[in-house]
């Protein structure tokens, strides 16, 4: 599975966004009882008893940052139409964490007998899997003539990598201005792979649109918030930036409603243009 990749493309999005990030919260609630019990247990000197509760305290956090995590993951594969699942299983691996923790809790710290220590482990793992449910397993696909539902993913991730790749540039750029145009080039960036999300067939006429475009792109600020690390800027490497970043706003929106027109040929005629002005300004 490529990177964890962060997209929100719309108000739907957001909400779908926040209800996720607040999702399993729940579990780091829980063990707090225990965390008092193993303070009360080091005030009272009970030095096998802290240790034993101190143990079970962090394996409860443990499970819940997998959890968590895990829930992440699942939320940005429900977001997405076509998607590989997680490859792997951090819901399920917290489920099991959180079962043992809480039987070896009951066994060793509450002191219950085996039997009554197995079943409440595996009531908490039921527990969970009702409360938060399990991994998806399965990749979301579709059946497209001309291209497979692994192309489609492949190329969506890996163009998510590279607008991510040119959004951790602005970490070292100053300029306001150029940090906005950043910004706007990764939206209609985005806009771009939503149309091939909602139309898959739109793939074969982006790839070299997709590839001229963002491997430019990424190229081009890469050197720039180079350049600006060292302190080595200048005031015409400056004006060709603003230049290219400009060009690639404008390129990207008339390339954005091509493919919505199906519009093959102007599309290519763009993409050449925008070529020659990045080798121009000495950016490729």
């Amino acid at each position: 599975m490529a990177k964890n990749i962060k997209r929100i493309n719309s108000a739907s999005d957001v909400v779908h966004e926040v209800r996720y990030g607040l999702k399993g919260i729940l579990l780091y609630l829980l063990p707090l009882p225990i965390l008092l019990g193993a303070i009360i247990a080091l005030i009272q000197g009970k030095v096998i008893m802290t240790l034993l509760l101190g143990a079970s305290f962090a394996g409860f956090i443990i499970s819940a940052i997998i959890a968590r995590h895990g829930l992440k993951l699942e939320a940005a594969f429900k977001r997405k139409k076509f998607a590989k699942a997680p490859g792997t299983p951090y819901k399920t691996v917290a489920a099991i964490l959180l079962a043992g923790t809480t039987g070896l809790t009951a066994f060793f710290a509450a002191q219950h007998g085996l039997l009554s220590s197995v079943l409440t482990g595996a009531a908490a793992f039921l527990g969970f899997m009702f409360s938060y449910g399990l991994d998806p397993r399965k990749d979301k696909t579709g059946n497209f003539v001309g291209i497979s539902a692994g192309e489609v993913i492949e190329a969506l991730e890996a163009a998510e990598i590279k607008i991510s790749g040119i959004e951790d540039t602005k970490r070292t750029i100053k300029d306001l201005d150029v940090k906005r145009s950043i910004d706007r080039i990764t939206k209609k960036a985005r806009d771009i792979l939503q149309v091939i999300e909602d139309d898959p067939k739109d793939l074969q006429r982006a790839r070299k649109f997709l590839k001229v475009y963002l491997d430019g792109a990424e190229r081009v600020t890469q050197k720039y918030a180079d350049t600006h690390k060292k302190e080595a800027t200048t005031e015409q490497l400056d004006s060709n930036f603003a230049n290219v970043l400009a060009s690639i706003e404008d390129t990207f929106d008339k390339q954005h409603e091509k493919l919505k027109e199906n519009n093959q040929f102007d599309l290519d005629v763009q993409i050449e243009v925008l070529e020659t002005q990045l080798k121009q300004d000495g950016i490729r």
